[in-house]
């Protein structure tokens, strides 16, 4: 079974956000968001992902394992 609510939806139309905020402020938040960038976007470095992660995407460990006669002493 699935559940339905119904509640009174707010349609964001450039005329509802300009009556609610006004012309300038809906224009000057337009224009800053055209002239602003985002953060710059990471390098992507697999060598920084943990070998449980580098598994998953099907890359090797960072590591090699140990010599098994390691163990031995």
């Amino acid at each position: 079974m699935t559940q339905t609510l119904t509640r009174p939806t707010d349609a964001f139309t450039l005329d509802a956000a300009i009556a609610k905020f006004g012309a300038a402020k809906v224009l000057r938040a337009a224009l800053f968001a055209l002239i602003t960038r985002g953060p710059k976007p990471r390098a992507l470095d697999a060598d920084a992902l943990s070998d449980y992660l580098r598994a998953d995407i099907g890359l090797g460990p960072a590591e090699p394992p140990p010599e098994p006669w390691s163990f031995l002493r």
